[in-house]
């Protein structure tokens, strides 16, 4: 009687590896590119954020080279939003810029992949140069246009939009979208710079649709608009989802917010109050990290909650 293969036993002299399954195989090597992720995680991710946790419900003191904790409750969390005159309407301040700048974001990055996943010659060429924005949105790159001013010379010489903003407030367009259209062409170079990473996204997900969908559509007679709105859309609203959670991350992280009659950084303002000399403040930056913390998961679970009812999955 022939043996069957499945319940052979394996050959001898194979090594441990030879002799798994695939599907062990598949999980061995999962875990090895999930390793580096879970030694981040839990290194420079979990253990600073418990610490953080237990340092905001401590007074701090500096004993012997070392901070040294005592536990008081929420009286760091008390005077963060009670007594701080500055960190409520900042987190505000935050919350609000958000809400305007990443719908924008979102909308022009689609645009933009839309145009760069269209059948036209040097197409390589423009997706090459889109790519920029994702370069001068690291840190050296930033640094050095902001050293040598070359951002604001930029905005006014190559985007010197009044005309259009004297056309928009002359067009009898109430003051409130007035105000908004305005922020958003004063903000375009800076919205530009800080989409690259969702344009690139996008372009993935549109190359991702099956052409035989647009080729259906065509031939039922359906016009750009329908295509768009019945095909494009729910097909790239998973990657809608993802640039949402980007995009709002992204936005809190970098977010400049009015302080002493300039603007700062939340986060430079934080790490000021934290690091200001006074071992004491320690407990209150710790609170005000974990409270920003806080406020970006509850905004993205709120945001995505809703936008993921409306996303469509392909199988």
């Amino acid at each position: 009687m022939k043996k069957d293969k499945k319940t052979a036993a394996p050959k001898p002299g194979l090594s441990w590896y030879k002799r798994m399954d695939f599907s062990k195989k598949t999980a061995l090597w999962g875990m090895i590119f999930l390793l580096p992720w879970l030694i981040g995680l839990i290194f420079f991710f979990l253990r600073p954020l418990i610490n953080t946790v237990w340092y905001s419900l401590c007074s701090m003191q500096m004993e012997n080279g070392k901070f040294v904790g005592t536990f008081n409750g929420i009286e760091n969390f008390k005077w963060v939003l009670g007594v701080n005159a500055h960190y409520n309407r900042m987190i505000t301040t935050a919350l609000t810029d958000m809400l305007k700048a990443v719908p924008f974001q979102i909308f022009l990055a689609l645009f933009i992949a839309i145009l760069l996943n269209g059948e036209y010659r040097g197409r390589g060429i423009f997706r090459a140069i889109f790519v920029i924005p994702i370069i001068l949105a690291t840190g050296v790159a930033t640094f050095k246009l902001r050293e040598a001013s070359l951002t604001a010379v930029a905005v006014e010489s190559v985007m010197d939009m009044k005309w259009l903003e004297n056309l928009v407030i002359n067009s009898g367009i109430p003051a409130e979208l007035t105000s908004l259209l305005v922020t958003y062409v004063n903000d375009i170079f800076t919205v530009v710079t800080t989409c690259g990473v969702q344009v690139l996204l996008f372009l993935s997900g549109l190359q991702a649709i099956s052409p035989t969908l647009y080729e259906v559509a065509k031939m039922e007679g359906c016009t750009q608009f329908e295509t768009f709105c019945k095909i494009t859309l729910p097909m790239v609203s998973p990657t809608i989802l993802v640039c949402l959670v980007y995009s709002i991350a992204e936005s809190f992280a970098s977010a400049e917010v009015p302080y002493n009659d300039t603007t700062i950084r939340l986060t430079a303002y934080i790490r000021q109050i934290t690091f200001n000399g006074a071992s004491e403040y320690f407990g209150y930056g710790a609170a005000m990290s974990l409270i920003y913390f806080v406020v970006t998961l509850v905004v993205i679970g709120v945001i995505c909650g809703i936008v993921s009812k409306g996303v469509f999955y392909y199988d």
